[in-house]
């Protein structure tokens, strides 16, 4: 289920540090952790320390992530503390499309989208792709052959990175020989 605030961060008058402070001590109030990992996480743990629920804020977006009954709950707790809209099932988040198979008890997570909208914006929307393995070592070029925009290289560099933790670990090592 995504929530999303009715005031965003940014029309505050306080500063995001003061918006997060007041998020974090709210969910601590109803029994969440913070998680050490990442800020944003906050988890909600059963007596076994198996975790039941767990919420995740990315700026004024909410993801709670638990069974049918206790995200109302949760949704209910939150709606008499701030002003939300709640935006039902999810099925994007941070530029990922999330489908559910509740028969199988699965979760797809997938980037299509982004992926097209990163190859338009460096005109390679209409590349074929293909299957092959990349070489264990690269030759730089030579000052007189061709060179490619530095800023561009980078930043499609920076977008196959998001790509690749986001969900793509496989394009990891080729990503890192690149970036370098």
């Amino acid at each position: 289920m995504v929530l999303r605030l009715r005031t965003s961060a940014y029309q505050l008058k306080q500063s995001s540090h003061v918006w997060y402070g007041t998020y974090k001590d709210f969910m601590i109030s109803i029994g969440f952790v913070a998680s050490c990992v990442y800020g944003g996480l906050f988890v909600l743990n059963n007596n076994n320390q198996d975790i039941v629920s767990a919420v995740d804020l990315y700026v004024n977006d909410l993801l709670i992530i638990a069974n049918q009954g206790s995200i109302g709950q949760i949704n209910d707790q939150m709606m008499k503390r701030f002003r939300m809209h709640d935006l039902g099932s999810v099925s994007i988040y941070l530029g990922m499309n999330i489908e559910r198979n509740r028969e199988h008890h699965m979760i797809d997570i997938r980037q299509h989208s982004y992926i097209r909208t990163v190859l338009a914006k460096f005109r390679m929307d209409e590349s074929r792709p293909i299957a092959m393995q990349m070489a264990t070592k690269l030759q730089k070029r030579k000052p007189d052959e061709g060179a490619c925009d530095g800023t561009i290289y980078q930043s499609m560099i920076g977008s196959l990175r998001y790509a690749m933790t986001a969900s793509w670990p496989d394009i990891a090592y080729a990503i890192g020989v690149l970036s370098r």
